[in-house]
């Protein structure tokens, strides 16, 4: 099968070549131009061939990784977070802490321009009202096309200004793929398609995972999905 397409334009070749013959020599000059013409795409496919095996092929800079593991570990930070049991998880998916004095009795949590953001607030009261705010981003892997890119993703955005807490979606990530596929003649003989492939994302799941004083007062943003530890 993989010969097939050969076969097929060999055929049609002679074919012709025979025509142009019985036809008399007037069609002689044709059957030459078809001669060359042959002779010139099979001088191609053999340029590409001996080329091919030069270009990368499954080559890829970044780790692999499964989906479904992804999946299955999202779940666990989300599920540990909301059981207190946060501090139990690798902390490789802490991506950035703080810890802020505060004073005061209430605390507002916003969004520039009541920005969605796609993390999920988490907040463990303390037992006493020690006047710290101890902050911390958990992220778990994310992936393009089953490569993990987890290590160029940025951290969520926060500061506290008077008795107000600003959150801002992470810097925007953008990334340049350049993918490599075999030429016309090569793919020929693979019977592989050209249109065949897609891009896949899957964006890991993001924690803001907050410590605060025994009897502070949080008034979230309606548009924040904000949940306190059972």
């Amino acid at each position: 099968m993989a010969i097939l397409p050969l076969i097929i334009i060999l055929i049609i070749i002679i074919a012709i070549v025979r025509q142009s013959k019985r036809s008399g020599r007037k069609n002689t000059f044709f059957g030459k131009q078809i001669r060359w013409i042959f002779g010139g795409y099979l001088a191609i496919l053999i340029i590409c061939a001996g080329l091919s095996p030069l270009l990368p092929t499954d080559e890829k800079i970044y780790k692999t990784i499964d989906v479904n593991d992804l999946d299955h570990v999202g779940a666990e930070l989300y599920e540990a977070a909301l059981a207190g049991n946060i501090d139990k998880v690798d902390s490789n998916y802490i991506k950035k802490t703080w810890n802020l004095d505060y004073q005061d009795e209430q605390l507002a949590i916003t969004t520039p321009n009541e920005e969605y953001i796609d993390t999920s607030i988490i907040v463990e009261r303390k037992t006493v009202n020690d006047g710290e705010i101890e902050a911390v981003y958990y992220k778990s892997r994310s992936s393009v096309n089953g490569m993990d890119i987890s290590d160029l993703e940025k951290p969520l955005q926060m500061k506290i200004e008077k008795n107000r807490m600003r959150i801002e979606n992470p810097e925007k990530l953008t990334l340049e793929f350049t993918r490599f596929q075999q030429a016309f003649p090569i793919k020929q003989f693979t019977g592989k398609s050209g249109f065949s492939h897609s891009n896949h994302f899957y964006e890991g799941t993001s924690i803001l995972y907050l410590k605060v004083p025994k009897d502070l007062k949080i008034n979230a943003q309606s548009e924040l999905n904000v949940q306190y530890v059972e």
